[in-house]
């Protein structure tokens, strides 16, 4: 309806109803969007923590799935999508193989499906596929950038799409202060807002909105939800300086390089209400604290933005690292890990030191850590 009367076109005459406004007012499907919007997020978040799961949480998988532009809306009238879903069916009813389709997901964008089936040796085998329902369409891009993709992960080698990006292993297990987020959204779930300090200089707040909404209404519930950030704040000595403020709310399936809520390792009712964002939380950093916090830990760091300017993009470069001779730039998705994933700062400082000890010079590294599958759920 709303590309229709954008197009100065008339609704049709079956079009769906309205509860209230002009149907022919294009204004009045705003909310309309919003919600097909929203439930295409959330059911895509479901998507890509199946992903994570079969792919053992290994983040190098995402990392190279991820690397194309979002496809867009799945539609079950689209040949492609018949056939894809055909092929799922057929690999299941043949061989007993599960076959996930990555237009279900946010994370995975390069091919169409991934196949798992075990192996002659007892591992586990992955295959990736790119479905066409002709084969003769065959496209030579589409297919390279496949096989880079399965080769980076393979070999932590380049990443599809930039020459310089690289997968790098830093070798060091994988360390969270997760089970402080857990303990804080049980709290907020009895109390409706719990705020705590976390190591490295972090300050995380969790709201549960019904529980705030039933003990206070929703006027004051927002009262004491500004007031406990801002005491949160003081306690923390965060109030002076750059505040980075990373927060859960309405940021489902929008960050396919952020592990999605349904892996965290909360109860499933808390994972839920996180996608449903019910239940939020948030978690601040003053960008000069980071910089103290990894001069501790050994790593000269140095924060590029101006002072009082947020990150605008996930790729943006806001924090510069120089260890073991060399110089690399992290963006803001790893200032994201560092905050909502509440990575413990130390072993963090250890994975960056030990990825630019392996030679960076025209490099764009991509770090990924060990035994990240005994962290999620």
């Amino acid at each position: 309806m709303a590309k229709r009367l954008r197009k100065g076109e008339r609704p049709p005459p079956d079009a769906p109803e309205l509860p209230e406004g002009d149907p022919h007012d294009v204004d009045a499907w705003k909310l309309e969007l919003d919600v097909y919007e929203r439930v295409i997020r959330q059911l895509r978040s479901i998507g890509d923590a199946l992903a994570w799961r079969v792919l053992g949480y290994n983040r190098s998988y995402i990392l190279a799935l991820c690397r194309n532009e979002s496809p867009g809306p799945m539609h079950l009238d689209k040949k492609g999508t018949q056939h894809e879903i055909e092929f799922a069916v057929e690999q299941w009813r043949d061989h007993r193989r599960f076959t996930l389709l990555h237009d279900l997901t946010d994370c995975l964008r390069i091919g169409d499906a991934t196949v798992f089936h075990d192996g002659d040796d007892g591992w586990q085998n992955i295959y990736l596929h790119e479905l066409k329902s002709n084969p003769n369409a065959r496209d030579r891009v589409q297919d390279l950038r496949l096989k880079a993709a399965a080769e980076a992960t393979q070999n932590f080698g380049r990443l599809p799409g930039d020459i310089r990006a690289r997968l790098v292993d830093t070798g060091v297990p994988y360390a969270t202060h997760l089970p402080a987020l857990a303990d804080a959204l049980s709290l907020a779930h009895r109390r409706g807002i719990q705020t705590m300090k976390i190591p490295g200089g972090r300050a995380l707040l969790a709201f549960d909105f019904s529980a705030a909404r039933n003990r206070w209404g929703e006027e004051e519930a927002g009262q004491r939800f500004e007031s406990a950030y801002a005491s949160l704040l003081r306690r923390a000595r965060l109030t002076t300086g750059t505040r980075i403020c990373f927060s859960s709310g309405d940021s489902v399936a929008r960050g396919r390089l952020t592990p999605p809520w349904g892996i965290y390792p909360l109860q499933a009712a808390q994972c839920a209400a996180l996608i449903a964002d019910f239940l939020v939380f948030t978690v601040t950093l003053r960008s000069d604290s980071l910089v103290e916090e990894l001069g501790k830990c050994g790593m000269d760091a140095r924060w590029l933005l101006p002072n009082g300017v947020e990150p605008t993009s996930p790729g943006q470069p806001v924090l510069e690292l120089h260890s073991n001779g060399h110089r690399v730039s992290m963006n803001s998705a790893e200032i994201n890990r560092l905050l909502l994933e509440l990575v413990d700062l130390p072993i963090w400082a250890r994975g960056m030191d030990r990825m630019l000890a392996k030679g960076t010079v025209g490099w764009q590294p991509w770090p990924v850590f060990t035994n990240e599958d005994q962290i999620w759920v």
